[in-house]
């Protein structure tokens, strides 16, 4: 169980990797759509990383922030969507949903890691 846990670790830590390691799977059968089908098993991945990295490196819970945000992202979309489209095709809609919220929590990420290695020199020093 200890192997589990260490690989599961790694991939909350470390989700790129597993956007890496889905993606030449992929690249191999699906060529196409291997970028978006990597992006999307990450993002669900990437909504436990980003709370977990942040209390990791400050000690501050923003799970709930972030679930907020994502629940307002989508009603926004939602609107838009309405408005825009008049008759909403749910799987595109979804999708849309789901790329924007891989775009945002990648960002996000990258943005804490960056702060945090930052803050770990400027200590260090």
């Amino acid at each position: 169980m200890t192997l589990l846990q260490t690989i599961g670790a790694i991939f909350l830590y470390i989700p790129f990797l597993l956007f890496i390691f889905i993606y030449f799977i992929l690249l191999k059968r699906k060529k196409r759509k291997a970028l978006g089908l990597a992006s999307d098993g990450t993002t669900f991945l990437l909504f436990f990383s980003v709370p977990a990295s942040v209390e990791f490196l400050w000690g501050y819970s923003v799970s709930a922030l972030i679930y907020f945000v994502a629940l307002i992202l989508a009603i926004v979309y939602l609107i838009v969507e309405w408005k825009t489209v008049k008759e909403i095709e749910i799987i595109p809609f979804f999708r849309k949903l789901w790329r924007t919220y891989f775009l945002l929590l990648a960002t996000i990420y990258a943005f804490v890691w960056l702060v945090g290695l930052v803050s770990v020199i400027i200590k260090s020093v």
